[in-house]
């Protein structure tokens, strides 16, 4: 059951939530992946660097062992109009390490001690945390790219998990 659980994961992880993302940033101008209605409020462009952050950080790092120095406040306080190539080439580079931490992840290892322990107690609690911030993210970059160009992002999670094959590997 473990190896199902951990399939799961791997496929929202590093393909179904990523496409739902690649998606939304597609059909957007650079300008609007940088739009803020506020500048308390984060732009899709820093929504994009905080989840390469972050994912780079707990996932790839973590648990993957892979090297990476993290800068949590600066994925938040970019304000120049990074071109969307950049942006995604970044993203991407997330992904394509987290695919290689998954390969590396056994079923056994779900049991092991979090490497975060003030935060979990095994890492499966720790997949399961990466799992829930990227799938929040992922549905407020959805939603900021409906709100600037409308049906450019129609049925994006139906379209995404058919795509992915997530109903048919995980059941």
């Amino acid at each position: 059951m473990n190896d199902v659980l951990l399939d799961a994961l791997r496929t929202r992880i590093t393909a179904v939530f990523p496409a739902q993302i690649r998606a939304s940033v597609e059909p957007l101008t650079d300008e609007q992946l940088w739009w803020r209605p506020n500048e308390q409020s984060n732009s899709i462009g820093n929504i994009v660097l905080h989840l390469a952050g972050s994912l780079n950080h707990f996932l790839n790092r973590n648990i993957g062992g892979i090297e990476y120095e993290r800068d949590r406040a600066a994925e938040f306080a970019e304000r120049r109009t990074i071109p969307k190539a950049e942006l995604l080439t970044i993203f991407d580079d997330m992904v394509a390490k987290a695919e290689r931490t998954f390969a590396a992840l056994t079923p056994e290892r779900l049991g092991d001690p979090s490497p975060e322990p003030k935060m979990h107690a095994i890492v499966l609690q720790d997949l399961v945390n990466v799992l829930a911030h990227l799938s929040n993210h992922a549905g407020q970059i959805v939603w900021i790219a409906k709100m600037l160009r409308g049906d450019a992002v129609d049925e994006i999670w139906m379209k995404t998990h058919r795509e992915q094959g997530a109903w048919r590997k995980s059941v």
